[in-house]
């Protein structure tokens, strides 16, 4: 009840009717994070749909694809805002602690795999795998070129790279290599392209003891490893030193942890491994992130998500909560793919999220039109891989979807696919258009979220909506970007059932 009153007091603030719905502030967040103007993936930019494959690349269809990417995310909090620096485009800020995000393209956007980025003597410090080292005196830039660092001979080349400053003001650097070890060495911290000592191998690929570090689909393979994208955490005096192992394309992608008293070795393995690992649902493939203190000092996790439809790089972000257990390991208790709070804004007392749940995921879905083998129930299989996608002759596409019972509505989310995008012929991503309408019974529907006039590009689109109560949701699209086809790999409507008529509901803990 604590929160039911606390909810409907902020939808108070907003009047609305049902041919004009209301706006309304968000409270929580939904995976995969609604980061605007997902850029086209590194891999595809040069791609015209339908190329021969040339057996390199990742590509996971019978022919090449364009497709859109973001992974490998560094996070900083900093005066009271989230600045996200992903792979392929930087960087994403939020100031409402991770409820909304605007785009503001760095004068560096593209630099390389996997960016770090790091304030170090009031100056944050950006590099990338294979990149030169660039300063700033602000998270957005101007980043200036300051040099690259310099590796002794016989080391692998720099790749995902990890800085981080310690409170002594010491200065280090963390990178991978397909030798299978995380190495690790001190910067000079008034020249930081400078190494002070020689390197040292921090975390070993060690599927004997660890067999979740072993590449596959189900880490089947023992013999071969990937230990990638290191991120140092420190934490009552302790050193955390997370990694990702079994390959970003599949579902088996998982974080691990060493400890160490000391930012360079020995790094022992936590008991508690992996720390963030999971292969079912909507959120698979978690790895290759970082852990930071954010709002009110709390633990956050922000990670890649595998969406691998065309390509093994083809990914998007998440963000959940990460805790210390009572034995001081560091740990993250859930990918979740339904609503939580927005850091800082539950409400005293509440859960750890509101309670909402997918009232239609595996319930009865259906499209105005299909293409051949893409139906409606794609929409809302939890599965980000699968989509609906209409006929191409469709001039109204609609997706009906029935929930468990009669239920209270209090969010959507649209995860869609740009079916067709081939920016090399102009046909460039750009916003999906839209509304969703509830059905109160019989023919009685109501309109509950509006984005008819949308100008924003989102590849996922998260809505809370002022709370109605319903048997049935459906999605009218209503625009897409010239030469789209509107795929809609997700159709979720969340709330709360209050009357259920016997029916199996899958369940969703995800």
């Amino acid at each position: 009840m604590r929160f039911r009153c606390f909810h409907l007091l902020i939808f108070a603030l907003a009047f609305f009717d049902s041919a004009s719905p209301a706006a309304v502030s968000l409270v929580t967040y939904c995976n995969p994070l609604p980061l605007p103007d997902y850029p086209i993936g590194r891999g595809a930019r040069g791609v015209t749909n339908g190329e021969a494959l040339d057996g390199s690349g990742g590509w996971l269809l019978e022919h090449k694809e364009q497709f859109r990417e973001l992974a490998d995310p560094t996070a900083i909090w900093e005066g009271g805002k989230w600045y996200l620096y992903p792979s392929v485009d930087m960087a994403w800020v939020s100031a409402d602690n991770g409820a909304t995000w605007r785009h503001h393209p760095l004068n560096h956007r593209d630099i390389g795999y996997a960016p770090t980025v790091v304030k170090h003597q009031g100056r944050f410090l950006l590099l990338a795998s294979g990149s030169s080292l660039y300063g700033a005196d602000s998270p957005l830039g101007e980043f200036i070129e300051v040099g690259r660092i310099v590796l002794p001979p016989g080391l692998p080349a720099q790749i995902d790279p990890m800085l981080f400053s310690d409170d002594d003001g010491r200065f280090f650097f963390w990178g991978c290599s397909r030798t299978n070890d995380i190495w690790a060495v001190e910067l000079d911290s008034n020249h930081p392209t400078q190494i002070l000592g020689q390197p040292v191998p921090a975390v070993p690929f060690d599927p004997v003891k660890q067999p979740w570090e072993a590449v596959g689909e189900w880490n089947q393979n023992p013999n071969v490893g990937w230990v990638e994208g290191s991120w140092m955490l420190k934490r009552n005096g302790k050193y955390y030193l997370t990694f990702s192992v079994a390959g970003t394309e599949n579902r088996t992608y998982a974080m691990g942890c060493y400890l160490a008293t000391s930012p360079l070795v020995p790094f022992t393995s936590q008991n508690r491994n992996p720390i963030f690992k999971n292969t079912s649902g909507l959120i698979t493939g978690t790895g290759h992130g970082c852990v930071v203190a954010g709002p009110q000092g709390e633990l956050w996790v922000f990670y890649t998500v595998r969406a691998c439809v065309a390509n093994a790089f083809e990914r998007r972000i998440g963000m959940d909560r990460a805790e210390m257990d009572s034995g001081g390991e560091l740990f993250v208790p859930a990918a979740t793919s339904v609503p939580q709070w927005v850091p800082g804004f539950a409400p005293e007392g509440s859960l750890a999220n509101p309670g909402w749940l997918p009232l239609n995921t595996g319930m009865p879905t259906l499209g105005s039109s299909c293409a051949p083998n893409l139906p409606g129930r794609f929409a809302a299989d939890d599965e980000i891989r699968t989509w609906w996608q209409p006929a191409s002759d469709d001039p109204q596409p609609m997706l009906t979807s029935k929930f468990v019972g009669s239920a209270e509505v209090h969010a959507i989310r649209i995860i869609w696919r740009d079916v067709g995008l081939d920016a090399r012929r102009g046909i460039a991503p750009g916003p999906f258009r839209y509304r969703v309408e509830i059905n109160r019974g019989g023919d009685d529907w109501k309109a509950l979220v509006d984005r008819s006039s949308n100008k924003e590009d989102l590849l996922m689109d998260y809505r809370e909506c002022p709370t109605t109560t319903g048997v049935a949701a459906r999605l009218i699209i209503t625009g897409h970007p010239i030469g789209i086809t509107p795929g809609v790999a997700e159709f979720t409507v969340f709330g709360q059932v209050i009357a259920n008529p016997q029916i199996h509901r899958p369940q969703n803990s995800k």
